[in-house]
């Protein structure tokens, strides 16, 4: 802790402390500091650690008084102040934006070395982990009726028709198909994915359609969708299921 006195008791104590030692030299051999402090505490109104001042006063017995106190300062008080004049200075000389922005790109640098790492040496522990972060963000608010949290209704309501009939299904595992890791909705019987999309838009289904060329290598894959969203979803044919009300018959195709 650093405490800064009101102005000129610093000195006062500092010159009572010299008048009771005799000199300046004698006090300087009983509290034994160096001569420019002296100089500075007389002329400058500085904040010195608790420790110091409390040895002045130890020195003059007298005790440390709030009255005398103008603020109390925390042990890193000097490097914060030194860290905003570096700030301050570096914009005079119209580099700060540039250095930042060279601390952000060698940031991003070591976090991209370190992911591809991770992927490399641990894939499976990666994803996973990177999973459960996306999961905290993305607040699953939904609860099925086997107890999973999920992200939607629409998700929520196909695990509660896949319960219904009967089927075992795990949600969103972690799967590999041809060195690429998925986490697919829902997987039944190691055999069946199950995609579920409220998202209206053309764009998904292009995506989707990619999604399931792939998985398909190794699964027989369908997405459920909405009715009222048919008409930007038909381009994925055979592996559609348009609302829950047509479940039960692919179910028991399955």
């Amino acid at each position: 802790m650093y405490i800064l006195l009101k102005r000129g008791r610093l000195k006062e104590i500092v010159i009572d402390a010299i008048k009771k030692a005799g000199s300046e030299k004698q006090f300087l051999k009983i509290i034994n500091i160096p001569r420019s402090k002296i100089w500075k505490y007389k002329t400058m109104n500085v904040a010195l650690t608790e420790e110091r001042i409390n040895k002045f006063l130890d020195y003059l017995n007298i005790s440390l008084k709030e009255e005398y106190i103008e603020k109390r300062l925390p042990n890193n008080w000097r490097q914060k102040i030194g860290g905003i004049r570096a700030v301050e200075l570096k914009k005079e000389e119209g580099n700060f934006e540039m250095q930042l922005s060279n601390c952000r790109k060698k940031a991003k640098t070591g976090l991209h070395e370190w992911h591809k790492k991770c992927k490399i040496t641990n894939p499976e522990g990666y994803y996973l982990a990177q999973y459960e972060k996306f999961k905290k963000i993305a607040e699953y608010k939904y609860t099925t009726k086997n107890g999973e949290k999920v992200r939607n209704a629409l998700e929520r309501d196909t695990a509660d028709k896949l319960k219904s009939l009967g089927m075992n299904y795990k949600y969103e595992p972690l799967i590999k198909v041809e060195g690429k890791y998925f986490f697919p909705d829902f997987l039944i019987n190691n055999k069946i994915i199950i995609e579920c999309t409220m998202w209206r838009g053309y764009d998904k289904a292009i995506k989707l359609k990619e999604k399931i060329r792939l998985l398909e290598k190794e699964y027989k894959v369908y997405v459920v969708i909405p009715e009222k969203l048919n008409k930007y979803y038909q381009s994925l044919n055979d592996n559609l299921i348009e609302g829950l009300d047509n479940f039960k018959e692919i179910i028991k195709r399955i």
